[in-house]
């Protein structure tokens, strides 16, 4: 869901007018078809600090590919969750606006950082318990 709501904030940015983020999340948590608690993240994330800064780095824990793991291995098709893991990895290479939208979400559900954390990477890496 975060990603999609990150792609509808490129799609957003990309057009030809000049669009105010925060009020278009504000008008969407009270009523849009896609309100709900990730919009309402968004619309009090920006509230709070202005678009532009937040880093488009997004972090993990990497208990999403744990998942794309099992699920490729009992054959069982998550291609929505699969392509979100690789838009992670995505974030790590070039700064966009998809990637800054679910780092803004993922930092207010979860507290996760705003750009990178060589912490967390390292845990990502070392906190398995078999190798993927």
């Amino acid at each position: 869901m975060a990603q999609a709501i990150g792609e509808g904030v490129s799609l957003l940015r990309g057009s030809d007018f000049h669009l105010d983020l925060e009020k278009i999340f504000k008008s969407w948590a009270r009523g849009a078809t896609v309100r709900g608690w990730l919009v309402e993240l968004m619309a009090r994330s920006l509230a709070e600090q202005r678009f532009s800064d937040v880093p488009s780095h997004v972090e993990d824990t990497g208990e999403v590919n744990w998942l794309v793991h099992d699920a490729l291995e009992k054959e069982i098709p998550i291609p929505v969750i699969a392509t979100a893991a690789m838009e992670l990895f995505r974030s790590r290479d070039k700064s966009c606006d998809a990637c800054r939208s679910v780092a803004l979400m993922r930092n207010s559900r979860g507290g996760y950082p705003l750009g990178k954390d060589d912490q967390l990477a390292r845990e990502r890496r070392t906190s398995r318990t078999e190798k993927i």
